[in-house]
């Protein structure tokens, strides 16, 4: 890719988040990339309300300082879709995890950018 090209792509693939911080996503941002997430699904498998918490870090959890979601609640049987323009640099990862393991899955689509 040359620089300033961008892709349109599933940054994160459906994921279950777990009910401890986890890292979400296959891969840290490469060298010389950002991504530009422009939407993340929320979607809660259970009957009963989740609460959910998202964060951006990079080899670590970044703790609550991090996340730009922090106990966002999701009805039972509901999707939620967040229109964003949040930006990962080189380094960087997606972290996150319910109040309940097993009962929320999230997709997050956006840019792949060359620097």
């Amino acid at each position: 890719m040359a620089s300033g090209d961008r892709v349109e792509t599933r940054l994160v693939n459906p994921t279950t988040l777990t009910a401890t911080d986890t890292a979400l996503g296959a891969a840290v941002v490469a060298a010389s990339h950002v991504w530009v997430i422009k939407q993340v699904i929320l979607c809660n498998t259970a009957a009963i309300d989740r609460l959910v918490y998202l964060g951006i870090g990079n080899t670590v959890t970044g703790g609550t300082s991090s996340r730009f979601i922090h106990g966002l609640p999701i009805a039972g049987n509901d999707v939620i879709v967040l229109d964003t323009a949040i930006v990962l640099n080189a380094g960087d990862r997606l972290w996150g995890y319910s109040d309940s393991g097993s009962a929320v899955n999230i997709t997050v689509v956006g840019w792949d950018k060359t620097l």
